[in-house]
């Protein structure tokens, strides 16, 4: 990150870097909503993009994206696939004869995300709150960073001045 100061800069201010159970909580589901989407190619931009909106932790969200990696993607894009065109069919919706080839595939475009999004919307909401469960139930806490000679400490006090 030092060789790439204004990337640094504006994940920083955008929260993607902070490292406290609520931002890699809100990672996990960025990163579950974005994997469990038939978005490759532009999953990171829209990680990236979901963990500024929401100030989740980037790298929480990169490694849990891997959820959708070369061994999983042809189950992964088939399960969707079928979900989707199960829950189209039970769609309100008056069912057209398919004429061509680019109608088949438009149908089974849309079957593909409709059958994605109904997985990875309810998997990042559940990944949020059992991470925060498991945060809570292991006891875990973030390390209390020691301050340098002459930063305030962490609850604001100054620091004691050095013996002479």
């Amino acid at each position: 990150m030092r060789e790439h100061p204004r990337i640094s800069g504006l994940l920083e201010r955008g929260g993607c870097l902070n490292v406290d159970e609520y931002a890699l909580a809100r990672g996990i589901a960025v990163g579950l909503l974005v994997g469990f989407t038939p978005t490759v190619g532009i999953q990171t931009l829209m990680m990236l993009a979901g963990s500024l909106s929401f100030r989740a932790n980037f790298i929480a969200a990169f490694i849990v994206s891997n959820v959708s990696n070369p061994f999983t993607m042809a189950p992964l894009y088939y399960s969707f696939n079928r979900l989707g065109s199960w829950l189209l069919q039970r769609l309100p919706v008056s069912h057209a004869p398919i004429e061509g080839l680019g109608e088949e595939i438009a149908r089974e475009t849309l079957a593909m995300f409709i059958g994605s999004l109904a997985i990875a919307i309810p998997a990042s909401a559940v990944g949020y709150f059992l991470f925060l469960w498991l945060w809570r139930k292991l006891g875990l806490h973030m390390p209390v960073r020691k301050s340098a000679p002459n930063e305030p400490e962490q609850d604001g006090t100054e620091p004691p001045d050095p013996p002479h």
